[in-house]
């Protein structure tokens, strides 16, 4: 697994589990080839005659209609719900899942004060602060059509539970409970007081968080009664919460992982669906370094690699505040003391020359909902990873189909 090579990398890198190659120089991606699929493909008639939803113990299923461009990049076929609530420690949990009624309206923002050292949220006014706001309603009845598979997000080093909210509700309305712990011994707070990292807490979080809905499970006054199916987990992660999700390779449940814009190695064969997913313009983890840990790991494994995009194009950093210069420009004029060069790594992926994150989160939605169907066996034969697929983002993927 790799590991932050240097004090200085480590004190300055936002959302970053590693910063260049071992030169100590950053690695732009170069010339690599993308590795997405490794399994057989669905058919259009395979696709055509998937049945409609079921209900109990069964992975739930879905009618798909069109290219297979179009199946998993559109909005699922569940309105979202969004508790936030603790886990037995207090730590903060976002919590993600389908919720039964399908007209309610998204009434869910949040204020980036709220995740900023409690002594520094006061600089901005309420009128400059930068929020966003979540495709989901709060605390809404959650589906019957369950049990759901659960994914585990772990965030990045300066992140916080929501930073990654556009792709983690995307997922939920597929049919899938997702959920994200907040990481205070790194979160964005932290490491704006405190610039290291206290430690990395999440491999253990990350099982409290199926401890948290094993307790609730059987309770029928929670919200997550008989919501989740705990013999199907995904553990998934972004930057430096790819070593919370590596972590969880080989627990019971686990049949899925997906590392974003991550490089951590898988040591031992299993038989965990494996997805490393990368940006080519990324400065702090490079598409060199995901695929040398993508090549030494066991299969089954996919690789993705999409054209142009940075860091952060698997979060929601870069378009709130845009307008304004970003999150940490806005805190910067509000006279909050940031260092220059965490501003300058705070824009990796939502700079000028950087793909647009909003044509990248078609593509990264697509690829994630559709290999968590594959791996927790939610169609007879894999959809939405065939060649097909490679046309509906030629401007902005290269793809190599390759068997294991």
């Amino acid at each position: 697994m790799f590991w932050i090579r240097r004090t200085l990398c480590m004190a300055a890198a936002l959302f970053v589990i590693g910063c260049s190659d071992d030169n100590g120089e950053p690695d732009a991606g170069g010339d690599v080839e993308y590795v997405a699929d490794a399994a057989d493909v669905a058919s259009d008639a395979e696709r055509d005659a998937l049945s409609d939803a079921d209900s109990g113990d069964e992975p739930v299923r879905f009618d798909l209609d069109g290219e297979p461009c179009e199946l998993f990049e559109a909005h699922g076929p569940y309105t979202v719900g969004l508790h936030d609530v603790e886990l037995d420690d207090g730590t903060a949990l976002a919590v993600f899942y389908p919720a039964a009624d399908a007209d309610a309206e998204s009434d869910v923002e949040y204020d980036m004060r709220d995740f900023l050292p409690e002594e520094d949220r006061d600089q901005i006014s309420d009128e400059d602060a930068p929020t966003f706001a979540i495709d989901a309603v709060s605390e809404a009845t959650a589906s019957d059509d369950g049990p759901f598979p659960l994914v585990l997000f772990s965030h990045g080093l300066a992140g916080y539970r929501f930073q990654s909210s556009t792709l983690l509700a995307h997922l939920a309305s597929w049919g899938f409970v997702v959920a994200s712990a907040e990481h205070e011994e790194r979160n964005l707070s932290h490491i704006l007081e405190s610039t290291l990292p206290d430690g990395d807490d999440a491999p253990e979080t990350l099982r409290e968080m199926i401890q948290f809905f094993q307790a609730h499970d059987g309770d029928s006054t929670s919200p997550f009664f008989q919501l989740v199916d705990l013999s199907q987990i995904a553990a998934t992660g972004h930057s430096m919460g790819g070593n919370g999700a590596v972590s969880m390779v080989g627990e019971p449940g686990v049949e899925a992982a997906i590392f974003y814009a991550s490089n951590p190695g898988v040591d031992e064969a299993s038989d965990v669906e494996l997805f490393w997913q990368g940006g080519t313009t990324d400065e702090l983890v490079s598409m060199s370094q995901i695929r040398g840990e993508y090549e030494s790991s066991p299969p089954t494994k996919r690789l993705l690699g999409i054209e142009g995009a940075g860091h952060l194009a698997f979060s929601d950093i870069c378009v709130i505040g845009a307008e304004d210069g970003g999150v940490l420009q806005i805190a910067s004029d509000s006279g909050m003391d940031i260092p220059p060069l965490i501003l300058e790594l705070g824009q990796d992926g939502c700079r000028d020359t950087d793909l647009d994150v909003e044509i990248a989160w078609p593509i990264i939605h697509h690829y994630s909902v559709a290999h968590l169907r594959s791996a927790f066996g939610i169609d007879d034969e894999p959809v939405g990873l065939a060649d097909a697929t490679v046309g509906c983002y030629a401007d902005h993927t290269e793809l190599e189909w390759a068997a294991e």
